[in-house]
């Protein structure tokens, strides 16, 4: 049994914790520490970004109440934030089980987390602040998240300790802040973009346990309403990948962009954006820190109003329009995408495909024209893909276009 474990300071990080028991301790044979911290238990892993069996594992060492264990993973590890995106009831179950000693990382974080010479980060700010405050400097939970590199209390770039292989020393041994050498010499130099991204990586892990994705999808709303939008015949109104991609590198950097989206976002990605399946935030935050959306807004249960539906419908109930064509013309789009948003929405035409002052008998007269197959299909094909109803509505636009240019010429 454990009969003393330091108290935690505001969102440190439970490694850090462990590394001020450590100094604490007096002894400096790493393992022996761990066995007394871990009763024993050998393979823990100390430093994972995603919490393990190291919290059950110690707080099971201690008195009963002396701490909460879901206090502890909720404010002192990047758990809530790895969580995000699921819903409460996932969330709880996870929590349930790292409470319980059994939890495991989920196969889609591990192979998110940075691989290789990434290792514990501090501000130089933070470290003369907590100093002054605590007495000792320790490592903040928020600066570990990989997504951010910049600490949003002070506004400059974060640094990170120096150590060999990292990712395995860590894992098996003590690096207190305190007794780490540190560059005390803060880089102010950061863009809008690094911060705004930082900001929000904070804002996500801070957020309420009870908060996860609404039904609907706000940021994916708000991307439509931007004008990140492609009709397709067939699928209706979905993100414009490419102009996305473009715009993500245009304000975050190609380099950030590839790290986080690589090379091109795929439809498959871009689904998965849509329908909350992408279970890692950092695409999401890097899409909203661009559109400059709230996390309220995201996280909204209430959906953002659809321009482009408000639109058709404002349209719809003025009325006076005659053909699909003119509908096009207003809205700038060819005539197929504006059959595509209809389906879409569950819209029915809204045109009266009829010239006013016309004689309707004059519509029911009969005018036949001889082509061959060839150019037959090619009408068909032609009149389908601008959203006619059949080839002779369409036969019937031509001509009345021509017979308008026609009377135009003469009048000019």
């Amino acid at each position: 049994m454990l009969t003393y474990f330091p108290t935690p300071y505001p969102n440190e990080l439970f490694y850090s914790i462990l590394c001020r028991y450590y100094m604490s301790s007096g002894i400096r044979e790493h393992n022996i520490v761990k066995r007394q911290l871990f009763g024993g238990k050998s393979g823990i892993k100390m430093a994972t970004l995603y919490p393990n069996a190291a919290i059950h594992a110690v707080l099971s060492q201690l008195p009963e109440g002396v701490f909460d264990g879901r206090d502890m993973i909720l404010h002192h590890t990047p758990f809530p934030y790895y969580t995000r995106m699921y819903s409460v009831n996932e969330r709880e179950a996870l929590l349930d089980d790292l409470l319980q000693g059994r939890g495991k990382t989920p196969t889609h974080l591990w192979k998110t987390f940075p691989r290789g010479d990434y290792a514990l980060r501090y501000c130089p700010l933070c470290v003369e602040e907590d100093a002054r405050i605590y007495g000792e400097p320790y490592y903040h939970v928020e600066h570990q998240i990989p997504l951010s590199g910049v600490c949003v209390r002070h506004k400059c770039r974060l640094k990170q300790i120096a150590v060999a292989n990292p990712r395995l020393t860590l894992n098996n041994s003590f690096y207190p802040l305190s007794a780490m050498e540190t560059d005390k010499k803060p880089d102010m130099d950061i863009s809008p973009a690094e911060l705004r991204v930082s900001e929000l990586v904070r804002e996500y892990w801070m957020l309420p346990a009870s908060v996860s994705p609404p039904a609907c999808n706000n940021l994916y709303q708000a991307l439509l309403n931007r004008g990140y939008m492609e009709i397709v015949r067939q699928t209706g109104i979905i993100v414009d990948k490419a102009k996305l991609y473009a715009a993500l590198c245009d304000y975050h950097g190609t380099a950030m962009t590839e790290r986080v989206f690589g090379s091109s976002i795929s439809t498959s990605m871009a689904n998965r954006l849509k329908t909350w399946e992408q279970l890692v935030p950092d695409r999401y935050i890097m899409i909203q820190a661009m559109l400059g959306l709230p996390t309220k807004t995201v996280f909204d249960p209430e959906p953002v109003p659809d321009k482009l539906r408000e639109k058709m419908e404002r349209m719809a109930a003025q009325g006076g329009f005659c053909t699909l064509r003119q509908v096009a013309r207003t809205l700038g789009l060819k005539q197929y995408e504006v059959n595509a948003i209809l389906r879409h929405y569950n819209m029915a035409p809204f045109w009266r495909e009829e010239i006013p002052g016309k004689s309707q008998t004059v519509r029911r007269g009969l005018l036949r024209c001889t082509v061959d197959e060839a150019e037959l299909e090619r009408i068909r094909q032609y009149s389908q893909e601008l959203g006619y109803r059949c080839e002779g509505a369409f036969a019937l636009d031509c001509i009345r276009y021509v017979m308008e240019q026609g009377n135009t010429s003469h009048k000019g």
